[in-house]
């Protein structure tokens, strides 16, 4: 399974390299990982904005796209099927005035805090074992030593 993170960040943030590695690291472990046919990829959106840009950057439901699809975005062009994305809001303040491995701890924590608020997808994906991705999220966490 193809697992990342996107992040969209105020500029003032120094420490944007912490979700670009957090997110290379949970790729190579979830590669060759396979919870079921339902779902080939999940994207998770990391919004950390400062206070002004705070109400142009809403939290995304949660989205499943079964079928193949093309997306054009940003000059970009690519396709997605069997993905699964949604988007987290970290506080900015807390996470701007962290250390880089206080950082991690924050994206991780509200990585599995934000699997508890997906009840309304999870019913909707019939063959993926949710119960499984998330003992594996949490092990991925622990291994890094972010919980």
């Amino acid at each position: 399974m193809n697992l990342g993170l996107a992040a969209t960040l105020s500029r003032e943030i120094t420490k944007s390299n912490v979700i670009t590695e957090l997110s290379d690291d949970m790729k190579d472990y979830f590669k060759n990982k396979n919870y079921g046919s339902d779902i080939k990829e999940v994207a998770i959106g990391i919004i950390c904005v400062s206070q002004g840009f705070d109400q142009f950057f809403k939290i995304k439901k949660p989205r499943y796209t079964k079928d193949k699809k093309n997306i054009k975005s940003e000059g970009f062009e690519y396709e997605i099927e069997k993905c699964f994305e949604y988007s987290i809001k970290l506080d900015f303040e807390k996470f701007q005035n962290s250390s880089e491995e206080e950082c991690k701890k924050i994206v991780a924590k509200e990585i599995l805090l934000s699997l508890d608020s997906l009840d309304s997808i999870k019913k909707k994906i019939k063959d993926f074992d949710w119960d499984q991705f998330k003992k594996d999220l949490e092990n991925f966490f622990k291994e890094k030593n972010l919980i």
